[in-house]
């Protein structure tokens, strides 16, 4: 008796968890990729059901067409037309009335052509397979991988501060700084202006006790992140605030692919400095540059 219970919990068992799941993993992934495929490819499910519907009802055999026939046949270009004349008689008069059509309606098919000319261009990209934009997002992400391998591992750039004397201009000190890519190159050079210049007659324009946050470079703008000391212990005067923002600005820009700097306080973007109006990215400014 215990045999015969045993022997039928045995075959009452179905497949085990493990393997329902695979199969419904693999299942999920088969219809994911077919539906992908078939948003990607508007025309496969068009061929697939004319197909099985019957599309091709004549056997694969092309209609026979009499001999004495004429078939004229216009491009897609001109309405896709296809005349086929029966006999002899009437053939002459009839292809005249078409080619004066033709002629007639040339300049609005040019018209209608460009149009339609410009819309394949539209949805060309508009069509752009899913898998290709995957291949695109990586090969752009090695491209930049190697961009950065690329770049140098150290940069000569002039570094400007303010001078004695120097009515509202900014003098330069040349110095080498470790690079390798725009990111650590853009947060070494803001260190080396926070410690301040080497000549004896020249002067540190950045308040006192300002640190650097963090740096980065995106779509040749540098995002410099500062601490609250750049605004608590700034002047309020116009020039200094000009030759801050621009001893900065006018340093970055000497590294190569920066074109303009954001600034930021503690992680918020500041839109005004004093009276400088920061609502853009900053861009250099020769008015400060004796040799520029």
């Amino acid at each position: 008796m215990n045999d015969e219970y045993g022997q039928s919990n045995k075959r009452g068992r179905g497949p085990s968890p493990i393997l329902k799941f695979t199969l419904i993993l693999i299942l999920l992934i088969a219809v994911g990729f077919f539906v992908f495929y078939s948003i990607d490819n508007p025309g496969f499910l068009k061929e697939k059901f004319s197909f099985l519907r019957g599309g091709d009802k004549n056997g694969g055999q092309i209609p026979a067409v009499p001999e004495d026939s004429k078939v004229q046949t216009i491009d897609e270009n001109e309405e896709s037309l296809t005349v086929i004349h029966q006999g002899e008689s009437g053939t002459e008069s009839e292809e005249e009335n078409i080619t004066l059509s033709g002629a007639a309606s040339g300049d609005e098919s040019k018209d209608t052509g460009n149009n339609d000319n410009d819309k394949d261009d539209v949805n060309a990209v508009k069509s752009l397979s899913f898998w290709q934009k995957i291949i695109n997002f990586l090969t752009g992400r090695r491209n930049k991988e190697e961009e950065e391998n690329a770049y140098p591992s150290r940069l000569a750039i002039n570094f400007y501060f303010s001078g004695l004397g120097e009515e509202k201009k900014l003098v330069s000190e040349e110095r080498t700084i470790n690079a390798g890519s725009p990111d650590i190159a853009v947060q070494n050079a803001i260190n080396e202006l926070l410690e301040g210049p080497e000549k004896p007659h020249y002067f540190p324009v950045i308040p006192a006790g300002t640190e650097l946050l963090g740096a980065e470079v995106n779509e040749n703008i540098a995002k410099i992140d500062f601490s609250q000391e750049f605004l608590e212990n700034s002047l309020d005067t116009r020039i200094l605030d000009e030759y801050i923002i621009y001893s900065i600005v006018n340093t970055l820009t000497e590294i190569p692919q920066i074109e303009g700097v954001i600034f930021y306080i503690e992680g918020v973007r500041i839109r005004m400095y004093g009276n400088v109006d920061l609502t853009i990215p900053s861009i250099r400014n020769k008015e400060f540059l004796e040799e520029e």
